[in-house]
């Protein structure tokens, strides 16, 4: 399958903010953006909006954007190290080539659960597993039929942990020893050891709980201090929470449902933050729910992980 690029460029807004540095708005009006990574070698923004549904570029010095149409709902992207990027789409793994346009399938992930799709990802911290979660996709109330996978280089997915309603909010703490993710739904992070040459999980624990008012737990990002930021999607704001799990930081954003955190820009210290917008809701003109947003110097976090997927970069790990 090919996939088309279009270009266009979009506006840029400067805010007040309360850190210290103008708060940048990217007018890209996603539906659900989500799944924003840093891409150093590019020297830009790749992140995804779940509805639409599409794979977006940004280049924030130019505002110049790339979109591509996606085949289906898609709920998570990472980079892989030979300049492809893996998507998670409905039930499957795909790698996608941005300079050809080709997309092409690496693993069937949930085949066996028609109500759910995939939901959040991130690269381990070697590059060899990539983990994905999925959720229960189905309308109203939903049920804990979510899990936690691990997709190697060859393809092959492995289910880790179930029982979670939406799974989210997966990252690493510094040394790659310990895994975070969340359920959204419930609004609890969890925490497990991370095994990261046999790609497993120990049994995880409750590391902290954000409800309805404080912003259920979405997407995350570890910086440099061990903090977990996760993105308060029902309450606007930004939630650091520190090593015991007690939220220490909160920053309002703009938006009224942030998505996912992550470090970027020349020096790794941008917050780049993803947001939706609910169809219930209405925009008011100028509204800034569903744009992308920068927090200048905000802090510091590791590059994101790249997958490797040739064989000789694996037997080096």
């Amino acid at each position: 399958m090919i996939l088309n690029e279009r270009h266009e460029v979009v506006e840029r807004q400067l805010l007040e903010s309360g850190h210290g540095h103008p708060l940048q708005v990217y007018r890209v009006h996603n539906q659900v953006g989500e799944g924003p990574v840093w891409d150093a070698a590019r020297a830009c923004l790749w992140w995804i909006d779940v509805r639409a549904p599409e794979l977006l570029r940004l280049d924030p010095a130019s505002c110049a954007l790339s979109r591509w149409r996606l085949p289906e709902a898609v709920g998570a992207l990472a980079l892989a190290a030979d300049g492809r990027l893996l998507l998670a789409l409905r039930t499957q793994a795909w790698l996608f080539d941005p300079a050809t346009g080709k997309l092409e399938i690496l693993a069937e992930v949930e085949r066996d659960r028609p109500l759910n799709r995939l939901n959040e990802g991130k690269v381990s911290p070697s590059g060899r597993w990539w983990l994905v979660g999925s959720m229960d996709d189905s309308a109203g109330s939903k049920q804990a039929w979510g899990s936690l996978y691990r997709i190697d280089a060859a393809g092959q997915a492995l289910r880790l942990h179930s029982g979670l309603t939406i799974a989210n909010g997966i990252a690493w703490n510094a040394d790659g020893s310990r895994l975070f993710f969340s359920d959204s739904w419930r609004g609890q992070v969890w925490s497990a050891s991370w095994y990261e040459s046999e790609g497993r999980m120990g049994p995880p624990t409750l590391f902290a709980s954000s409800p309805e008012d404080s912003g259920r737990p979405d997407g995350a990002v570890v910086d440099a201090q061990g903090h977990y930021i996760s993105a308060g999607v029902s309450a606007g704001c930004l939630n650091r929470f520190d090593a015991m799990g007690r939220c220490v930081e909160k920053t309002a954003l703009p938006c009224r449902a942030p998505t996912m955190p992550c470090f970027g820009g020349a020096t790794g210290q941008d917050l780049f933050v993803t947001s939706l917008l609910r169809p219930q809701w209405s925009q008011a003109p100028g509204g800034l729910d569903g744009q992308l947003f920068c927090l200048p110097g905000f802090g510091n976090g590791k590059p994101a992980a790249l997958m490797k997927l040739q064989a000789s970069d694996i037997q080096s790990i």
